[in-house]
């Protein structure tokens, strides 16, 4: 299945959705409304409107199947959402609940493979869970609750790939500082059922796409990324990669909040050479 209905839906339902634009599930509404998107259904049994809008007691009543829900809900009630996201016809979720395999603990590991398994039994895309979700700046569509990204921004030409939200909102940033547009920003969270080399596939074939900034933790699937990377290659784009975790310190770091481990830094290095991508030493 496509990536489309994650990063270029044309109709979101948002299942924990909230008044307050300042809260988790009240931050993509807020951006949502104000960028024009039409098709947006906050989804809340106990508000007749969500921030001026019609809201819906549950998905079951949303009046057209979405492409994608943005569940902002509990990591507990998330997988019981998911099967009946999925028995409407949903073909796409981002999930931002916390307290997965990111918490290296059996219970969070246990509910993150629960997660995965659905995922593939299901064919659902399923990003996150643990993301801050994404920013389509080209299509005016925001999918996060990060508040780095806003409406109205003007739509360049190069995307943003990370696994890690906090490094998101802070390259998204700095990048900005000096001039940078995006196309795209993507944010993978925990990758339970969607992994980096998928995104980096999107973003390959993405016509709009013509540069590429990663910040990655662990490459899950190296060949995948290696297929994707000649792909950046041979359409001419650029693909730049800053790796964390190279150090003790760093890839504690990085266990801390993706769940991922660092790897062997010359056996990246030694595919970030073969692949033809610029290694970003520091920010």
């Amino acid at each position: 299945m496509s990536l489309d209905p994650l990063l270029r839906p044309r109709s979101i339902a948002v299942i924990g959705a909230s008044d307050n634009a300042a809260r988790i599930g009240g931050v993509p509404v807020d951006l949502l409304k104000r960028a024009g998107f039409a098709r947006l259904y906050p989804v809340n049994p106990k508000n007749e409107t969500v921030q001026g809008l019609p809201a819906f007691p549950d998905i079951e009543s949303v009046p057209e199947v979405p492409d994608l829900v943005i569940l902002a809900i509990s990591a507990d009630a998330t997988l019981p959402m998911l099967k009946r996201c999925h028995a409407r016809g949903v073909p796409a979720a981002l999930v931002y609940a916390a307290g997965y395999a990111e918490t290296n603990e059996a219970e969070g590991a246990a509910r993150q493979a629960e997660l995965t398994a659905f995922a593939r039994e299901t064919g659902m895309k399923i990003a996150g869970p643990n993301a801050m979700g994404n920013a389509n700046f080209n299509d005016a569509i925001f999918t996060t609750f990060g508040q780095s990204f806003q409406p109205g921004e003007a739509a360049g030409d190069t995307a943003l790939l990370t696994q890690s939200g906090n490094m998101c909102a802070t390259i998204f940033r700095m990048a900005k500082r000096s001039g940078v547009k995006f196309g795209h920003v993507i944010n993978t969270g925990n990758e339970a059922a969607v992994e980096f080399s998928e995104y980096l596939d999107f973003l390959a074939d993405d016509p709009g796409t013509r540069s590429a900034i990663c910040y990655v933790e662990q490459l899950r699937n190296g060949p995948g990324f290696l297929a994707a990377a000649a792909k950046f290659r041979a359409a001419g784009k650029l693909l730049a990669v800053y790796r964390a975790g190279a150090s003790e310190k760093g890839a504690e770091a990085t266990r801390s909040h993706t769940a991922a481990l660092a790897g062997d830094t010359a056996a990246y290095d030694a595919a970030f050479e073969r692949a033809g991508v610029a290694r970003i030493a520091e920010f």
